[in-house]
């Protein structure tokens, strides 16, 4: 983790997870989902991993696990992008314009999460027609534990939560720590699973995975996040105690944490446009191999619980057409989530075995 992250820990902001210890061969095995299922790469694709020093021993790993299927495969090594983020784009830009990879995969660190906002990027990826997969700042637990997940399953089991959501007017969500909100839902708006599955060209999204979300058209209540999103993530990891944002028509009207620090950090950002303090997207996580917080949101987001992020709603998925420059993630320890009046999950579990009404056949 980066010097923010480490004085953060010092001070008594972060607490540890409750996740196992990762082994090799957890790595080896997240490394071969990813290669095999996620991006699904054959002998006929040239594959470009891009990390940095900090994160090179995992993707090295990667390369030795897509080195198993493809005949051309390698490692790029970038300046960090905290650091330097215009040369580490230079570098990146070279290597898929040079090599033209139809697969790629990014685990290098990125704190304010630039490159995944970066349309230029993008825009080379697409210039490519390369599978991508978002590996922003991936650590053992990222790999080991979330990517190390049977992905048809996550697939399966992320569509089987979308079809029962789908159609849904209200979702209420409850823990231990203070969150009580009331979300109100549209019916008609689309819920979207991402299974982590980037099979065509030009497809792809951050990894691990396995969520289903909306965008809400209204929410009361208070939030309290364990795990902030970008760009807040890399200083804050899992918080020792939760920052509470109270809700009011679907808008942040009040915060409050310990760190006055942090809790002024996070009033400027929500400030920085009309729609910053906005409710933009209500998900589930659903990779049900991810049983606990790690502080990384690369992870949390698929835990099994929820995440709600104020800001940009990301309308092509959702139906919700409007703006923002901001998308903060935060992430709701071990929910009770009813929806409809009926629970969804418990302390975020979800029902073993699943209800024979979730499925939409």
């Amino acid at each position: 983790m980066s010097g923010p992250a480490a004085s953060s820990a010092a001070t008594g902001l972060q607490r540890p997870s409750a996740l196992p210890p990762v082994s090799d061969a957890d790595l080896d095995r997240g490394a071969r989902e990813l290669i095999d299922t996620c991006l699904a790469v054959t002998a006929a694709d040239r594959v470009l991993v891009i990390a940095d020093e900090p994160t090179r021993g995992l993707a090295e790993r990667i390369v030795a696990a897509a080195s198993r299927v493809a005949a051309d495969s390698r490692l790029l090594l970038v300046p960090g992008l905290d650091d330097d983020y215009p040369a580490a784009f230079a570098a990146i830009a070279a290597a898929i314009t040079g090599d033209r990879p139809s697969v790629t995969a990014f685990a290098a660190r990125d704190g304010d999460d630039r490159l995944a906002w970066d349309e230029r990027f993008w825009a080379l990826l697409d210039g490519v027609g390369a599978r991508h997969a978002q590996l922003t700042a991936l650590d053992r637990p990222s790999l080991g534990i979330g990517l190390a997940a049977d992905y048809r399953e996550v697939a399966r089991f992320s569509e089987l939560v979308r079809a029962r959501l789908t159609g849904a007017a209200t979702a209420e969500v409850r823990n231990a720590l203070g969150t009580e909100i009331r979300f109100a839902l549209d019916p008609a708006r689309p819920w979207t699973a991402f299974t982590g599955l980037y099979h065509a060209p030009g497809e792809g999204g951050r990894l691990p995975q396995g969520e289903v979300f909306c965008s809400p058209t209204g929410a009361d209540g208070v939030i309290a996040a364990s795990v902030l999103g970008y760009p807040f993530n890399a200083s804050t990891g899992l918080l020792a105690e939760p920052v509470r944002f109270e809700v009011r028509g679907g808008r942040l009207v009040g915060l409050e944490h310990p760190d006055a620090g942090l809790a002024a950090r996070l009033r400027e950002w929500f400030d920085r446009d009309e729609h910053a303090g906005r409710i933009g997207e209500f998900a589930v996580g659903t990779n049900r191999a991810c049983t606990a917080l790690s502080g990384n949101l690369l992870f949390d987001e698929n835990v099994p619980g929820c995440h709600i992020a104020f800001g940009h709603p990301f309308g092509d998925y959702t139906g919700a057409h409007w703006h923002s420059e901001v998308h903060v993630d935060l992430v709701v320890e071990r929910p009770t989530i009813t929806v409809d009046g009926a629970p969804l999950l418990v302390d975020g579990r979800y029902p073993d075995p699943v209800p024979a009404d979730w499925s939409p056949e």
